[in-house]
């Protein structure tokens, strides 16, 4: 390899460098996108060889970032609120699997923490009756997704026990708790489909913490949308960092002036 070759192979490790500063992730067809003049096989070469020479890391199939992402666990069953930990308890005594989600997943991540919140319970759809039978003969008014939605503004949150979702991916929890990016998409589908007892400007705080604090991998973000059901709408808020400013000002003004919103 010539002197020539060093340099080339340089700079563009330079230039994508710079699109991973803050821990950035990067698809490899947006790496694609960023050298339309490169070979897709050299690209792929390359990439292959910075992760060999430790100068880049795999984050998931067909990620890559600058440094190597480790999994985000909440950060445990003493940091659930009390009812939480009750259901936990319950629960782990029988053979479905489960994990707790949502704000019990993010404790770290919220400015302010409420007192008492619906537990958001993932379970396998198998279970779902059983454990909802389960908790209520505990005294604990258990609701599923569909009769969340039937009650609607009819009962409180603060008289919810749980609220029970179906999930097929439980790699995305440990130890019976969710990983942070199940925990965000979790609390997210509540808040924007249940009536959740977090308000919209604390929804995107939490974000805005996640990304801050790095403790969110993207690809974890989209499987865990993909075991949810929303995986467009999780695609859209991923990239939305990387929209121009004069298309968010264009989406901005659709958002207002379209009419169905009236």
């Amino acid at each position: 390899m010539d002197s020539n070759d060093v340099s080339i192979e340089e700079k563009f490790y330079n230039e994508l460098s710079k699109k991973m500063e803050n821990g950035n992730e990067l698809e490899v067809k947006q790496i694609y996108l960023l050298f339309p003049n490169i070979n897709k096989k050299t690209i792929s070469w390359r990439l292959y060889d910075l992760v060999q020479r430790g100068k880049l890391y795999k984050t998931g199939h067909g990620y890559y970032a600058l440094t190597e992402v480790t999994e985000h666990n909440a950060m445990g069953y003493n940091y659930m609120q009390k009812q939480s930990q009750a259901i936990y308890n319950t629960l782990i005594d029988y053979g479905y699997n489960f994990y707790i989600s949502g704000l019990d997943a993010l404790t770290g991540e919220m400015l302010h923490m409420p007192e008492k919140y619906p537990a958001l319970i993932v379970v396998e759809e198998s279970g779902i009756n059983e454990i909802q039978g389960i908790l209520r003969d505990k005294l604990l008014m258990a609701l599923t997704e569909k009769e969340r939605n039937i009650i609607g503004k009819t009962i409180n949150n603060d008289q919810v026990d749980a609220i029970i979702f179906t999930g097929t991916d439980f790699s995305l929890s440990n130890e019976h708790i969710a990983r942070k990016e199940k925990g965000f998409v979790d609390l997210y589908y509540a808040v924007t489909r249940l009536d959740y007892g977090v308000s919209i400007p604390e929804l995107s705080r939490i974000y805005q913490s996640l990304r801050r604090n790095k403790t969110v991998a993207m690809e974890k973000m989209k499987i865990s949308a993909k075991d949810r059901g929303i995986v467009r709408e999780i695609n859209w808020l991923i990239e939305l960092n990387r929209l121009p400013e004069k298309v968010l000002e264009f989406m901005r003004y659709q958002l207002k002036e379209e009419p169905w919103r009236g």
